[in-house]
């Protein structure tokens, strides 16, 4: 099985609504079925609208197979990534933690590599008061290029826009992660992970 992002935006108006949602992921993965997706676990964000949303990670067989688990969920993938690699930097923390979406940005590895090595160092040095990387999923986009999601705690979002300006990568998306909802534990990064994939 591949692990992938599901990208879920404002699916719930309310906490409650969120909730519901949750719940009946709960529930699809406590009946028995037939269909090859397993929820590991999700982020839940607040968007720009107000409005909550999820960002799911989850194994499956294929993409037909999330949209499926998608439908029988009604829960809307309105973006569904493979995962190439993830690196974890730090642990989850519980504040301040804000998700960014990067598309598109990188045609080869070694380019991501360059990023995120000058990602790091700027993190680590001149903005270490101000943000610290968690994690990145590197994913494979419909285009054929690279792009990432990424895990930062961080002062605020303009910050980690600055961050990301300075280092010349987009941050096409910033949104504050509510929560970590945990179903099953991520199995560990593949040991073929780039070094620094998180730009």
């Amino acid at each position: 099985m591949q692990t992938h992002l599901v990208r879920r935006r404002g699916i719930a108006a309310s906490a409650s609504e969120l909730d519901a949602a949750l719940t009946r992921l709960r529930s699809f993965e406590e009946e028995p079925g037939d269909l090859p997706v397993r929820w590991l676990h999700s982020y839940a964000l607040r968007e720009s609208d107000g409005r909550f949303g999820l960002a799911c990670v989850l194994q499956a067989d294929s993409a037909s197979a999330l949209r499926q688990h998608a439908e029988l969920t009604r829960l809307p993938a309105e973006e569904i990534l493979p995962v190439n690699a993830q690196l974890q930097m730090r642990p989850f923390a519980p504040t301040l933690v804000y998700l960014i979406r990067r598309r598109s940005a990188w045609a080869t590895r070694a380019e991501l590599e360059r990023s995120a090595a000058a990602a790091r160092r700027l993190g680590d040095e001149a903005m270490a008061q101000q943000l610290v990387w968690l994690r990145s999923y590197v994913v494979r986009e419909d285009d054929h290029r690279l792009g990432t999601v990424c895990l930062f705690q961080s002062v605020g979002p303009d910050v980690l826009v600055e961050h990301a300006q300075r280092v010349g990568i987009p941050a096409d998306e910033v949104a504050p992660v509510l929560g970590r909802i945990v179903f099953r534990e991520e199995p560990p990064p593949q040991a073929k992970a780039i070094d620094t994939a998180g730009a």
